[in-house]
């Protein structure tokens, strides 16, 4: 999410506050939804895009498709949680969240596939498996906060954990062209928390409708991790009832790691979900 996005995701909030003069109960949105602990809890039909390589001392790894050579699903159900807790008066809250996705897929490759210093050969049955993990926890402060509209700036951390295992069996060869007798394992992983600033904005657009967004990135070039994270989302609520709603939502993560060491090797990871999901709300 770039500068500019974000620019005009605050100008739409404060365009929303126009007309928006009484304020609201210390516990309650637009004086009805309560905000000290609110919980998004459902699951999503998510689009996923898998680019990684793992390159070895020979210096040989081509960035690779897993979806498309490893046929690999796209698309995943999965369940996601999304939280905000006040923590003192109606400004200041905490944001945290949950994601996890897990996936594999087999296939007899046509090609010959380098991960890190070994080669798995071509017409041999191959295994991939990915697994992604997201565990956010935030800061939030409601800079603007009117009876229908508050708009927070966050900062806080994103732990992201990827890992990726590519498996064979009599078809795989080592840095030094050698025979890997049996089955045969190669796998890759990157575990960091990632520092996040945000941009909030959440308006009532009745009593019980609430409008959700939050716009979160930020930018790593250490000499282990060179890379980007950026996620997104709208969520659009009714609490049909005081404390008990339905909602739908649309939540985007973007991970670009340019380049991370691991041992002797480095790896690259370019990682997109994006996913459309039902929540069940809950609000006290």
């Amino acid at each position: 999410m770039t500068t500019r996005r974000l620019l005009v995701l605050l100008g739409i909030g404060a365009a929303l506050t126009a007309g928006a003069t009484t304020a609201a109960r210390a516990d309650d949105f637009a004086g009805d939804v309560p905000t000290r602990i609110w919980i998004d809890l459902g699951g999503a039909s998510s689009g996923i895009s898998t680019n990684a390589a793992l390159t070895g001392k020979a210096g040989v790894g081509a960035s690779i498709d897993f979806e498309d050579v490893f046929e690999l699903p796209g698309t995943k159900y999965t369940a996601r949680l999304f939280g905000t807790a006040r923590i003192s008066d109606h400004r200041r809250y905490i944001d945290f969240g949950f994601v996890d996705i897990n996936r594999s897929g087999s296939t007899i490759v046509d090609q010959d596939i380098t991960w890190g210093d070994n080669t798995f050969t071509a017409g041999g049955t191959m295994t991939a498996k990915f697994r992604s993990s997201f565990i956010y926890c935030a800061y939030r402060y409601d800079f603007l906060n009117v009876e229908k509209v508050h708009i927070a700036g966050s900062a806080g951390l994103s732990w992201a954990q990827l890992s990726a295992s590519l498996i064979g069996e009599g078809n795989a060869v080592d840095a030094n062209g050698n025979p890997i007798s049996g089955e045969f394992e190669a796998k890759s992983s990157i575990g960091a928390p990632v520092p996040l600033i945000g941009l909030n904005v959440d308006w009532a657009i009745t009593k019980r409708l609430i409008l959700r967004s939050y716009s979160r990135v930020f930018g790593l070039n250490l000499s282990t991790i060179k890379g980007n994270v950026f996620e997104s989302g709208l969520h659009l609520n009714w609490l049909f009832v005081r404390h008990f709603g339905l909602g739908v939502a649309y939540d985007k993560n973007e991970i670009r790691i340019k380049e991370f060491k691991t041992g002797d090797n480095k790896g690259k990871f370019d990682y997109r979900v994006t996913g459309l999901g039902l929540n069940l709300n809950f609000a006290w």
